[in-house]
């Protein structure tokens, strides 16, 4: 019984010697007897640098091993992998636009086949521009309303193509800020026309002067459809000139729109010169150099 009791002591102590990293029997020396020992910089091994710069794990190293050289485990490299992230196109097709422009014209004219001619006829007669106006908005209006749809798809694909087409850094202009701008400027400056016509009473020349800009925007978009098809899909020095047919008809469009409109305001110009220049200034040239600047070619 007393040597199992001694034999359960001592194997205690054991047990809480090696727990403490000690043994019973080692020797105990004095702190002045224990020397240092400086630990020196493990060398790395020819092998062990090429084997690490090793990209491919079959790759050989011609350089012999010796045998009392260990080899460590080879290591490949990460490399940047490319990751190819899909690039979503959220541009619209010139040809969609170009496709509802022309479906949109031919339900028109089944429905109205004498619209274009009556347009044509107004423009250059103003007694039949004052007839054909009040049928407009009493039997045409959705007509109207969709010649100006394709003229403000139309001109809006154009700004693009041209921008495109003679723009030295290849940059493109996004088509859908550009559809939205423009019917935002058209109808502020319907609206304010209307509203200059109430104020200074001129309500007939405000209300021809307006019919006259959307006269000429109509057969304009019209115009444009068969210039945006080649100048989207015909080779690029022809579409060049396309892109400069388009911008000389447009400026003569302008051109004729002041000239009418000048002709109708003719008796008041001298008189209320100061209006005429504020709205001159304010929705004529205004939304012109807000676009220019913002193509950046001002």
């Amino acid at each position: 019984m007393r040597r199992q009791i001694l034999h359960l002591i001592l194997f205690s102590l054991l047990c809480l010697n090696l727990v403490q990293g000690q043994s019973i029997f080692d020797v105990y020396r004095d702190s002045s007897e224990v020397l240092e020992v400086k630990t020196l910089p493990q060398q790395q091994s020819i092998n062990d640098v090429i084997l690490d710069d090793l990209e491919n794990p079959f790759e050989v190293s011609h350089i012999p091993i010796r045998k009392n050289q260990e080899i460590k485990s080879v290591t490949k490299k990460s490399r940047t992998s490319r990751i190819s992230t899909p690039t979503t196109n959220n541009a619209i097709s010139p040809l969609s636009i170009i496709l509802i422009s022309a479906l949109g014209l031919g339900i028109i004219l089944f429905n109205s086949r004498s619209m274009i001619q009556d347009l044509i006829q107004s423009l250059t007669n103003s007694n039949y521009m004052q007839s054909y106006r009040m049928k407009v908005f009493s039997s045409f209006l959705p007509h109207s309303l969709g010649l100006y749809i394709i003229f403000i798809l139309n001109l809006s694909l154009f700004i693009v193509l041209s921008y495109k087409s003679l723009s030295v850094a290849k940059t493109t202009l996004p088509l859908l800020y550009i559809l939205m701008s423009i019917p935002v400027i058209y109808l502020i400056r319907h609206l304010m026309l209307y509203l200059m016509g109430w104020v200074y009473e001129l309500e007939y020349e405000a209300g021809s002067f307006s019919f006259i800009i959307a006269s000429i925007n109509f057969i304009l978009g019209l115009i444009l459809i068969p210039i945006n098809l080649f100048v989207a899909f015909s080779p690029p020095e022809l579409g060049k000139i396309f892109v400069f047919i388009g911008i000389l008809l447009i400026a003569l469009a302008v051109g004729y729109r002041y000239f009418r409109g000048f002709l109708i305001a003719s008796r008041y110009v001298i008189g209320s010169t100061f209006q005429f220049f504020l709205y001159f200034c304010t929705f004529e040239i205004a939304p012109v150099l807000i676009i220019l600047n913002y193509l950046g070619v001002i």
